[in-house]
């Protein structure tokens, strides 16, 4: 047998080993400090827990309106958002409708009204409305589920006002939606106005023609045809005229409301359970590490060989500063 294959079955120094009876040994050598530290980060980590104020989720769910319902309303949304707002709804629309809404549940316009009608700026205790809007986005989540609605969640210490501001969003919403309907309506309606007057100076002329005509004569036939047709075109306006102005009297809304909120009778936040075991297992293992490292820096003292390495290591972290 050759001496590498000699020197490979040789077994390893118990020097060089780290066994589950050094892990047990280091750790009762160190146990009280270990207990300790990892009882007071416990006990830390409680108080903090306690401290903290009780956080309530608000949830609304709404269904927009489908995609063949609501084109015409789209676009003339599309148009007056203008910005980055519009280029993404444009962009996101062909792919999930939803995109357009929860880009306008989160404009400026929606969530400024939502702030000055609850006073967040003096509840949430800012200087400026920019930064009280920010507050009210980081507590709001608003989100599209796969099966197309539209999820409004908001966080507030108070139950009651949680709930209030998530059913605000869909307020606030639903009138800027009838706002851009009714807009549209009206632009329907003057496009149909100012096309109906010169169909009727036209029906008239086709009158006068007719009545200056002999009945005996093809240009009577002509004439008769001719009123026919401007009598149709006037009463095809005069059908979409009025259609527009009945559209501009609604006031429905336009979005389903699936679930209201309601003030939540359990807290969503904080979990103490969970910051209390999470704090108390990093303590563990911290102390642990630090055991081991206090253990190691100990035995190095009684080592040459270790202490100069040690003071090898110490040099380049003081040179690094």
């Amino acid at each position: 047998m050759s001496e590498n294959q000699t020197a490979v079955q040789q077994p390893t120094s118990p020097d060089d080993e780290i066994n589950l009876l050094d892990l047990l040994i280091v750790f009762a050598k160190h146990k009280k400090m270990i207990l300790v530290l990892t009882f007071a980060a416990a006990l830390v980590a409680i108080g903090i827990s306690v401290l903290m104020p009780n956080i309530y989720t608000g949830t609304s769910k709404i269904l927009p309106p489908q995609s063949n319902e609501s084109s015409s309303v789209n676009s003339i949304m599309l148009a007056q958002l203008g910005g980055l707002t519009g280029a993404a709804g444009a962009a996101l629309g062909l792919k999930d409708p939803n995109a357009l809404y929860i880009a306008m549940l989160k404009s400026r316009n929606i969530m400024e009204k939502i702030a000055r009608r609850f006073d967040l700026q003096t509840v949430y205790e800012e200087k400026t409305m920019t930064d009280t809007l920010k507050e009210l986005e980081k507590e709001s989540t608003i989100t599209s589920g796969k099966d197309g609605v539209i999820i409004v969640e908001v966080d507030d210490k108070d139950p009651q006002r949680a709930a209030a501001l998530a059913n605000a969003y869909i307020e606030e919403l639903n009138r800027l939606m009838q706002t851009f309907a009714l807009t549209e309506a009206s632009q329907r309606g003057q496009f149909f106005e100012n096309q109906m007057k010169p169909a009727k100076d036209k029906l008239t002329d086709a009158e006068i023609t007719l009545d200056r005509t002999p009945n005996t004569s093809l240009q009577y036939m002509d004439a008769l045809r001719n009123l026919r047709y401007q009598e149709g075109i006037y009463d095809i306006l005069a059908r979409q005229f009025a259609a527009a102005k009945l559209d501009e009297a609604k006031d429905s809304p336009l979005i389903q409301i699936l679930d209201k909120a309601t003030p939540p009778e359990k807290k969503s936040k904080p979990k103490r359970s969970l910051i209390v075991i999470l704090a108390t297992l990093v303590a563990f293992f911290m102390t642990i590490i630090w055991a081991f490292i206090k253990e190691a820096l100990t035995r190095s003292k009684s080592d040459p060989e270790q202490d100069a390495r040690l003071q090898e290591l110490r040099r380049v972290f003081r040179w690094s500063r």
